[in-house]
């Protein structure tokens, strides 16, 4: 398993699919969710507003850049209210990303992890609990390709708490899978 750790802004970010964490009390969003929004005029603002979108624990929404990011698919997923947020949300959050991705045959994507003062929980362990969740159903299901590879995507302030967070699954993980992690 490859896993890259990237804290690249949106507009390099070149994947398929990015695939991004948006909680139903944040308004607008905020994180890589709220740059896109940004970058799309408000359009997930909007939707929003409109009450088509809401946040709630693991919606999902699919939504196309129009080209104003290289990456042209956006996968918004609900983590519900911040406050509420716990770790088996994020290992679930990880397992739904892993089913989402291989159901629209996506291969090439990259998904977020919130910053802690958004939902009070340690960004090492939110980095274990959602690379477990998504490596178990890759696992599991045997839905990846024979290498499995992933981008996390996360602020840079917290690049070594992410790392760390890589690091821990990876020991957990050593007798059963090779672990790889690539710094961007």
């Amino acid at each position: 398993m490859k896993v890259k750790i990237s804290s690249e802004p949106i507009d390099f970010l070149n994947y398929e699919s990015l695939v991004l964490g948006f909680f139903s009390d944040e308004r607008p969003p905020r994180g890589y969710s709220g740059f896109v929004d940004w970058r799309l005029n408000g359009m997930i603002s909007k939707q929003i507003s409109d009450g088509k979108v809401t946040g709630s624990f693991m919606e999902k929404t699919l939504i196309t850049s129009n080209y104003r990011i290289p990456s042209l698919r956006i996968i918004l997923l609900g983590l519900g209210k911040s406050t509420n947020l716990t770790y088996d949300q994020l290992y679930t959050a990880g397992h739904v990303i892993a089913q989402t991705t291989e159901k629209i045959n996506c291969t090439e994507y990259a998904f977020d992890i919130p910053s802690p003062e958004r939902c009070n929980l340690q960004m090492a362990e939110m980095t274990t609990a959602m690379i477990s969740g998504f490596t178990d159903e890759a696992i599991e299901n045997k839905t990846q390709s024979d290498i499995i590879s992933t981008c996390i995507l996360g602020d840079e302030t917290y690049r070594d708490e992410i790392v760390l967070g890589a690091n821990q699954f990876k020991v957990s993980v050593k007798n059963k899978i090779k672990v790889i992690i690539l710094e961007v």
